[in-house]
């Protein structure tokens, strides 16, 4: 790889290091990756947001296989809504997709001129079906960084400096920050639930409320404290199961709990409803 090559796989890989953060940010969606196609058509899964292990870290996709390189082979976009079972793809990559726990995904291609430059992918640790909000707005954030990377490539021909969201560290040490105050977050939440001192629940729940900053005009006490608890754990891409598991609560009750939640923030889906919730400043 040349100096020019490798100057340009920097940028591409800032700029989706930008575009991944924002998609989670707009869908509320537990995981998004990112990654930029390099020699021999091969996709390199570097950029990562809300994965549990380290399963699928670097997983370089070769053209024509699995999600990503269906993606990269037909310059589609492709969802499974069941990975294991799905057959549209190819499993190569079974082992690391379901260490991870994957269970739905979506990919959309970066096409810049006739190439696929890069593949964002949005994430779910259970067996869904995206929504129409959800796959919209992948396919705008898709668009804006074909916009970012063609005029980055004209500005760096010119010897002039990249633009745009991806063209410096800064934006992502911020993401790096609020995913690890969420992270925090969440789990003061659990402990809270958890202890059976109300003083240090109370003291607990105080931390926790200086941690967001609701807007005047959307006050959060139209949600309880346990719809809380449960949009913190589905935040962070936990199942109904595992939810259950942490707060010391049944599955259906959890699923109880989310109804709740979604018809009182006007949401369809989880995902829309912990979006909903860090706009009125319940969640961080």
């Amino acid at each position: 790889m040349g100096a020019g090559d490798a100057q340009r796989r920097k940028r591409d890989l800032a700029s989706v290091r930008s575009a991944i953060a924002a998609l989670r940010e707009a869908t509320g969606i537990p995981v998004t990756i990112g990654g930029v196609v390099g020699e021999g058509h091969t996709l390199v899964l570097s950029e990562s947001l809300g994965m549990r292990t380290s399963a699928m870290k670097d997983l370089k996709v070769h053209y024509g296989a699995g999600v990503g390189g269906r993606v990269m082979a037909t310059g589609k976009p492709v969802g499974v809504a069941d990975y294991p079972r799905a057959g549209v793809i190819t499993h190569e990559y079974d082992l690391p997709v379901l260490s991870e726990g994957l269970r739905s995904m979506a990919a959309i291609p970066v096409v810049v001129g006739k190439d696929v430059r890069a593949v964002i992918y949005a994430g779910v640790h259970s067996s869904v079906r995206f929504g129409e909000k959800v796959l919209n707005q992948m396919a705008a954030t898709a668009r804006a960084l074909e916009q970012e990377i063609a005029v980055n490539d004209a500005l760096a021909a010119r010897g002039a400096a990249p633009v745009g969201p991806g063209s410096g560290e800064g934006r992502w040490d911020d993401v790096l920050s609020n995913e690890r105050m969420r992270e925090t977050h969440a789990r003061l939440r659990m402990l809270a639930s958890r202890t059976e001192d109300p003083d240090v629940r109370a003291e607990l729940e105080r931390i926790c409320a200086e941690m967001v900053s609701p807007p005047p005009e959307m006050p959060t006490a139209r949600l309880s404290r346990r719809e809380l608890d449960v949009l913190a754990c589905v935040a962070q891409g936990k199942t109904n199961i595992e939810t259950a598991a942490d707060m010391g609560i049944g599955a259906e009750t959890v699923k109880s709990y989310l109804r709740s939640v979604m018809r009182k923030l006007d949401a369809h889906t989880r995902f829309e409803a912990v979006n909903a919730a860090r706009r009125m400043g319940a969640l961080p």
